[in-house]
């Protein structure tokens, strides 16, 4: 009786483990075929343009020609550029790990890129966590990239510290994303409106890598409603220690 208990259990172990397999291949010819799919838009737009250049010379604006071809390779290089971040990710290959104080490191990023709209910090000092800082810097600007996409006059970042965590939320003042689909903006190539994103730059890849980032790092990310009306992303990283200015104060 014993050994035939043992047999199911391995008879539904061995199921489950094929299951699983069968998922995970399902998954990646799913990934495949977006990819595909992506990469091929933008090449096909390109190939158009330089066949109709090709079979009406005179009619042909070589500046305006130029300008939509290097729109699409810069396009091709983005969704490139982020299928190779995500194998890297897969592979578990990233830079070494150090000790980032996040206020710091967060204003030193929001410092560092183009003057658009406007962001307001909210930043509690002192908060370290343990991380590769070129992946970590890579996901927050994910999350700033897809909140100025997508916000109408402001963005918001702020850094606090929940117990053992440290809790970075990134807010917009723009659509918010409907309840069903904070899950689903999550899952690769998904734009939940697709023509105004692909006009804006999007790739359908960067909260993706984001979550991808944050769950590499021990953390999670998460979308949910802004107080500002529009998202907002909130990620949750260990706590490695507080300052010592703030153990004393505590």
């Amino acid at each position: 009786m014993t050994i035939s208990c043992d047999r199911e259990d391995l008879v539904t172990l061995v199921e489950r483990m094929e299951h699983l397999v069968e998922h995970m291949h399902a998954q990646q010819r799913q990934f495949i075929t977006d990819a595909s799919h992506e990469l091929g838009t933008p090449l096909a737009s390109l190939r158009l343009q330089l066949e109709e250049a090709r079979m009406h010379p005179g009619q042909t604006d070589l500046g305006e020609l130029i300008h939509h071809a290097l729109r699409e390779v810069d396009r091709i290089q983005d969704i490139v550029g982020n299928l190779l971040m995500l194998a890297r990710l897969d592979a578990g290959t990233e830079d070494a790990p150090g000790q980032i104080e996040m206020a710091g490191f967060v204003e030193g990023l929001v410092g560092e890129r183009p003057h658009g709209l406007p962001v307001h910090l909210d930043l509690e000092e002192g908060l370290v966590v343990g991380g590769a800082a070129g992946t970590l810097a890579r996901l927050l600007g994910n999350l700033l990239d897809n909140a100025e996409r997508h916000a109408k006059s402001a963005v918001r970042v702020s850094v606090s510290g929940e117990e053992d965590e440290v809790v970075v939320t990134v807010d917009d003042d723009g659509p918010g994303i409907p309840v069903l689909d904070r899950e689903r903006v999550f899952d690769h190539f998904t734009r939940i409106d697709s023509a105004r994103s692909r006009h804006q730059g999007g790739t359908g890849l960067g909260l993706p890598i984001a979550l991808a980032i944050a769950q590499a790092h021990g953390g999670t990310l998460i979308a949910q409603e802004s107080a500002m009306g529009g998202a907002q992303l909130v990620l949750r990283l260990p706590l490695l220690q507080a300052s010592a200015t703030d153990k004393e104060a505590a």
